[in-house]
């Protein structure tokens, strides 16, 4: 432990009920920006090239305040210019009570009236980053702006023991073992054996009706077995559609690299996705005439314009690595889908709901009903599939 100012104060001894480790750096910080003019001048630059709109005033200095109470609750810092503020709410670990910036939001919109006043969250973890401020940054972020500022502005001492604490207590840049993986190992371990019960009990809801809704009836050329449970290439879910030609797979991808594949946002985990799958190998002579079709040019077309809350992906033409055998994919954070549950029955309703909303969205437009019913008879009559 380094013997610095800040690094004393953290020392503190702290209660059973509450670390004082935010309103620590709190104070510090404002201080900080409170006695050091060129820094504060810096910060208020840096906040405004981050900002969606840059700051007025920013050639004048703000008062900053900590620990400002208001009728419903406690601002963590204030950037005050009299007619525009800059409202901070400080974290490091847990997360933002429900509606509190929202709270905060009707005080200012009294305060300071409707766009006179930005929102910015610190936090110790992107994934606290909840709630829409105007800006969200972690405690890493101000390290790295202090970091700057010491080496090309001013070494101060001050600022470096500052800076010297938010390392200790794991707020500075990620170790290659960073603070979150090691305390995440233990409640992580369960996450696969979890998803799979999970994953299971959505299995005995009756999927059939996906499969009628392309085409894959009794009386259909090419048949499919029902829903089953899959874990392998890195997914761990439900084989809606199992016949390739194509296949629909709803569930969560663990790991995206068999798929050449990154998660929608690293810092949210695993995505909760829909991936539609074609055996190139099996229905090698289906292929070109599959891809380059009308009915999928218009179902790419229509997913590109409006995904809805998914993120779309086209895995097959719009990338450098194309993956010809899953080349469209609807995702979005396994965290956003299962966020405010409690319950393992919440969460297979969960899953349920989101798998449905996918699928829906995947045919809506009705082009993968017209395609498969097109080409499935010309596949069944006509070519026997290469073994």
């Amino acid at each position: 432990m380094s013997d610095s100012l800040f690094s004393a104060l953290r020392k503190y001894p702290k209660s059973q009920e509450l670390d004082p480790i935010e309103n620590f750096l709190t104070e510090g910080f404002a201080w900080l920006l409170r006695n050091k003019e060129m820094l504060a001048r810096e910060f208020v630059d840096y906040l405004s090239l981050k900002l969606p709109e840059p700051l007025p005033l920013t050639h004048i200095l703000p008062e900053w305040k900590t620990q400002y109470t208001f009728p419903g609750g406690q601002i963590d810092m204030l950037a005050d210019w009299g007619q525009f503020a800059l409202i901070f709410e400080h974290k490091v670990w847990s997360n933002l009570s429900p509606g509190q910036l929202d709270r905060y939001r009707n005080y200012a919109n009294l305060k300071w009236s409707q766009g006179r006043y930005k929102l910015i969250l610190i936090t110790g973890l992107t994934r606290q980053h909840q709630q829409n401020p105007d800006l969200a940054l972690t405690w890493s972020d101000i390290y790295k702006f202090l970091k700057h500022w010491l080496e090309t502005k001013s070494d101060d001492s001050l600022v470096r023991d500052f800076i010297d604490m938010l390392a200790e207590e794991n707020l500075g840049p990620a170790a290659p073992v960073s603070y979150e993986s090691i305390v995440s190992y233990f409640p992580a371990k369960s996450l696969q054996s979890n998803l799979k019960n999970i994953t299971l009990r959505a299995a005995e809801v009756d999927w059939r009706w996906v499969l009628e809704r392309i085409g894959f009836n009794k009386d259909a050329p090419i048949h499919s077995m029902p829903a089953k449970y899959q874990h392998q290439f890195g997914r761990l879910g439900l084989e809606i559609l199992d016949v390739s030609f194509p296949s629909i797979f709803v569930g969560t991808l663990l790991d995206g690299s068999d798929f050449k594949v990154q998660p929608s946002n690293l810092h949210l985990g695993p995505d909760f996705c829909l991936i539609l799958g074609f055996d190139i190998r099996k229905w090698k002579s289906f292929e070109g005439e599959f891809f380059h079709s009308d009915e999928y040019t218009k179902l790419r077309s229509r997913l590109k314009e409006n995904s809805r809350a998914w993120d779309f992906h086209d895995h097959r033409f719009d990338v450098a690595r194309s993956n010809p055998w899953h080349p469209l994919h609807l995702r979005k954070p396994l965290a956003e889908v299962l966020r405010g549950t409690i319950t393992f029955e919440e969460q297979v309703d969960r899953f349920i709901l989101h798998g449905r909303e996918v699928i829906e969205l995947l045919l809506a437009g009705g082009e993968l009903e017209a395609l498969t019913n097109r080409l499935h008879p010309i596949a069944k009559n006509s070519i026997s599939p290469v073994e």
